[in-house]
């Protein structure tokens, strides 16, 4: 019974404190709501006058309140006197409020907290030895060693279970178990053995034995209140970052949180939990008040949450309430079990302690020469500062609260305490209406005032005054307005001077931008716009006059050599001068314009006949043939010239142009300081070329570029030395493109790096496939342009191939035109690196160019490629058969390997027979084949040569080792 009367007191004490903490809670909600409104209602007049503050104010940071304010400004448009009203009306409803309250009799709880039992048990006796064995010592005592020893060990236990019961780590839990072994294998040694020895070791192994098991105790016990205390913290850190995630989830404005008032309240009961369990958390003395103020704010945020469950299920969510519950019932069990295991903790410890202080005094009484009398005791041990062990205040059994409700004592008469209310209430109803009289009095006069000058200053009238007066701070207001009309006014005739110095400027900004819009900034030559009006005018006064019209683009050859070489301001100038010399030469015949870069347009309008459009085309190519000055500096500068007539060519400036473009290619195609008239095949010629153009972008995307490989045979032993690889493009119909149809293309086009990149990565990956396949010895070789040479990456990124494919560089030759010798000392230098590397170089074309012997001599080459054409005719031309017997004797001299390309007839084959260090290549022994097929068209092709060998004509047939060799094959 007393526990149930108990609990009913409990609930109707949170009862009783829930009732009157919604009710204040309801006031004051209401109270806020009515004092906004009013103070609301009290500014809105001013509003205008904050439109005319010169330093405009930063916009509300919640537009939603903004906009809910004005539609209840614009729907109730209350005076002054209206909206004080209803602040007087506010003080009366708070009067009537707070009658109504104290009418109401709130019981007064008084929680009383027993006194603390104490928990502290009372020590027993120490187990000395009993008086019978006593009288039966002697004074045989252990060895000194056997003592030092056991006190060591008894040491180390005590400070490796100090250090467990701190600290759960691998290092003190092996250091526990080491001093518990250790402790346990010291026993103390007698020399003599007497009976007496025997007793004394049995009473000490016995104490060592309780004290290991109290230091066992004393860290299960720790390790038990470090789990709940983990525990009790996650439970508080879970609660804590629910309520952080919900008032982070509210609105901030200025800094300051808006939040629904219950999280606040639970956050703060939640704090005030936090703070008062820290005591038991950490194992420190609790006393009552701790307890009291625990429970207190515990039972504060349980009341809380189930007076706003509903609100915050709805705000919240249902999840959100039960998972807070949740967490907080196991918050509130989990400090019972704290409390109670910090008292079983303490009690371990002082337990540990007695032990110990037992065990050391049976080793000091063993040490000991003499037995101590029948029945003496040793002095009581005082406690070793293991830990503090605080006494707690109570268990929790005797720590919880009884409330009992007392009745209010000499309670004052109702009707006396109302009348007393009401008098205190109407008097300052009254004071406050003639505070409210007074002020309207005070804030109308001058606020009409200010209105009506604001209007007046509206309509322009910047000499506008208002009058001083009124409240302090309408007063203020006032001054501050005839300030703001001044400045208006001196702001207004600033601003009509600004304005029509601006009207001037823009004038004259206009008349520049047309000049810019129509001319080239650099040469004030018609650039391409204006070009186009002036163009389309020409056309039509030669269609009106029935005459022809030439139209010449010029492009100053290899002018990038001077901005490179001199610098774009010295490029600027040479341009400058060009436009100068074919204004002279215009001067008279049509006019110039400048489309871009270094690409003019001169439209001859006075020709007389095709011819003389031509003429005057080859006159504009040969007056740049002449040196130009620029900077006192004679410069050699030339020009292609393409052109195109009117009506032949076309009927509008468009056509014209883009006719005039083609030839002006056309030209630079032809080389330097040419004209080229512009035909329909041009276009055609451009429309292919783009059409290409397209089709190599799509190919890359697409993957539509595939390798194939053409043998090279080694004469010597008729086997394959290495395979060529060559690109080949699959057209979308089917067909596959040799390289010349569109290599070209792509050099204009700059495609050609991305192409020789995919060859690049392509031909390592299946010369890797064969080296670690069936051919280990697979050489293949590479075309490498000028272009590739010229990248300061290229080296690094072929070794990184060869590393990423695990292929040695000897698998890999670099075939390279003379045209690397026009690339700088650079390339060579990097040839260099890959020679040095392991990588072949070989020069291919060899014998077309205009300096191949310095090439042999520059370039660190391992093999030489003849050129077809040298190979075409040595089997009908004796002096082409003179020049490719020299050049195979002075390869052979220099120590270079020797290919034949274009071996294509057998009487090639037959003259190249007595050359046993010589590779063959060419469509008679095999095409270019794909990667499947190389494995295949390799072992057939030995067989293959023996029978073309076989085959050649009786008198063309050498009596050469190799063909000696072939025969016996045959005949075996």
């Amino acid at each position: 019974m007393g526990k149930r009367s108990t609990k009913a007191k409990r609930q109707y004490v949170q009862l009783s404190r829930r009732t009157m903490r919604e009710r204040v809670h309801s006031f004051a909600s209401h109270f806020r709501y009515l004092g906004r409104q009013s103070a609301r209602c009290c500014l809105a007049p001013l509003s205008p006058l904050r439109n005319m503050d010169p330093q405009p104010r930063a916009p509300k940071p919640i537009a939603i309140l903004k906009a809910a304010r004005a539609r209840t400004l614009s729907m109730f448009p209350l005076g002054i006197t209206a909206r004080l009203s209803i602040s007087l009306v506010a003080v009366a409803v708070l009067g009537a409020v707070a009658n109504m309250i104290a009418h109401e009799s709130v019981s007064i709880i008084r929680i009383s907290i027993p006194a603390p039992a104490s928990l502290t048990p009372s020590l027993p006796p120490f187990p000395g030895p009993p008086a019978e064995q006593s009288s039966a010592m002697h004074s045989t005592a252990p060895t000194r060693a056997s003592i030092d020893a056991l006190r060591r060990a008894v040491d180390r236990f005590e400070r490796a279970s100090q250090l467990r019961a701190d600290v759960n780590s691998a290092a003190n839990e092996a250091e526990f178990l080491s001093a518990s072994d250790a402790l346990r294998n010291s026993p103390l040694d007698y020399g003599d053995g007497g009976s007496s020895s025997t007793v004394q070791a049995a009473a000490v192994e016995r104490l060592a034995a309780e004290f290991r098991n109290h230091g066992q105790s004393l860290i299960h016990a720790a390790d038990h209140r470090r789990s709940v205390r983990l525990e009790h913290s996650g439970h508080l850190q879970a609660i804590n970052k629910s309520m952080q995630r919900s008032l982070d989830g509210a609105w901030k404005i200025f800094g300051r949180v808006i939040a629904r008032q219950s999280l606040l309240q639970l956050r703060t009961h939640l704090d005030a939990i936090r703070q008062h369990s820290e005591s038991i958390v950490s194992g420190d003395a609790v006393s009552a008040g701790d307890i009291d103020l625990l429970a207190g704010s515990e039972n504060a945020f349980a009341s809380t949450l189930e007076a706003h469950r509903k609100s915050l299920e709805k705000s919240e969510g249902m999840s959100w309430v039960r998972g807070v519950r949740e967490d907080f019932d196991s918050l509130v069990a989990l400090r019972a079990s704290l409390y109670t295991l910090n008292i079983q903790f303490d009690d371990a410890v002082r337990r540990f302690s007695r032990a110990h202080t037992s065990l050391s005094a049976a080793i000091a009484a063993a040490s000991e020469p003499s037995a101590p009398a029948a029945g003496s005791r040793p002095p009581a041990p005082a406690l070793l500062p293991l830990q503090s062990a605080p006494v707690p205040a109570a268990s929790p059994a005797a720590t919880a609260p009884s409330s009992e409700v007392i009745p209010p004592t000499d309670p004052v008469p109702a009707d006396r305490s109302a009348s007393n209310l009401m008098a205190v209430t109407t008097i300052v109803i009254l004071f406050i209406t003639a505070i409210s009289i007074a002020t309207v009095r005070a804030v109308l006069i001058p606020v009409r005032r200010i209105l009506r000058a604001t209007e007046r200053l509206s309509k322009g009238d910047m000499q506008v005054r208002v009058p001083r007066g009124g409240i302090r701070e309408l007063n203020t207001l006032a001054g501050a307005f005839n300030e703001m009309a001044a400045r208006l006014a001196q702001a207004q005739a600033q601003s009509r001077s600004q304005q029509e110095s601006l009207e001037e400027t823009v004038l004259q900004r206009t008349h520049k931008l047309q000049q810019l819009a129509q001319q080239d900034p650099l040469t004030s030559l018609p650039n391409r716009r204006h070009l186009s009006t002036l163009l389309s005018a020409a056309i039509e006064r030669a269609h009106r006059e029935n005459r022809s019209l030439g139209v010449y683009f010029l492009d100053i050859d290899n002018f990038k050599n001077f901005n490179d070489s001199l610098g774009h301001v010295f490029g600027d100038r040479v341009l400058m001068s060009v436009a100068n010399r074919l204004e002279e030469i215009a001067d008279g015949l049509g006019f110039v314009a400048r489309l871009g870069g270094d690409e003019f347009t001169f439209v001859y309008e006075g020709a007389s006949s095709i011819e003389g459009i031509q003429t005057t085309g080859w006159n504009l190519v040969h007056a740049f043939q002449k040196l130009v000055s620029v900077d006192d500096r004679e410069l050699s500068v030339s020009v292609s010239v393409g052109v195109c007539i009117f009506p032949d060519h076309g009927q509008d400036a468009e056509v014209l142009l883009r006719a005039a473009d083609s030839a002006l290619f056309r030209a630079k195609e032809l080389g330097r300081s040419q004209l080229a008239v512009f035909t329909p095949e041009l276009t055609e010629t451009a429309a292919r070329r783009f059409s290409i153009e397209q089709g190599l972008r799509r190919a890359l995307v697409k993957s539509e570029f595939e390798l194939a490989y053409q043998p090279e045979i080694n004469l010597a032993d008729s086997t394959v030395g290495l395979v060529e690889a060559l690109l080949r493009w699959r057209m979308p119909d089917g067909r596959l493109a040799k390289p010349g149809e569109f290599l070209a293309v792509a050099e204009q086009s700059g495609l050609i790096s991305e192409i020789n990149n995919w060859v690049l990565r392509t031909a390592l990956q299946d010369a890797s496939r064969w080296h670690h396949g069936g051919w280990p010895n697979a050489r293949v070789a590479v075309n490498i342009s000028p272009r590739q040479l010229l990248d300061q990456r290229f080296v690094e990124q072929l070794l990184a191939l060869t590393r990423e494919h695990r292929l040695p560089a000897s698998s890999i030759e670099l075939e390279l035109t003379e045209m690397v010798l026009q690339t700088g000392p650079s390339t060579i230098a990097a040839l260099r690196v890959l020679q040095s590397a392991g990588f072949g170089i070989a020069l291919d074309d060899f014998g077309t160019g205009y300096s191949s012997l310095t090439s042999l001599e520059m370039l660190p080459l391992s093999r030489i490629k003849l050129d077809h054409s040298l190979i075409a005719g040595i089997d009908t031309s004796p002096r082409s058969a003179a020049i490719a017997r020299a050049i195979i004797d002075l390869c052979e001299g220099l120590g270079l390997t020797v290919t034949a390309e274009g071996i294509e007839r057998p009487e090639q084959l037959a003259w190249l027979l007595g050359r046993r260090a010589m590779f063959l290549q060419g469509y008679l022994l095999s095409d270019a084949v794909p990667f499947a097929e190389v494995l295949q068209v390799k072992a057939l092709l030995a067989n293959k040569i023996q029978d073309l060998m076989l085959s050649l004509p009786v008198p063309s047939r050498r009596p050469a080792p190799m063909l000696i060799h072939a025969k016996e094959s045959a005949g075996r």
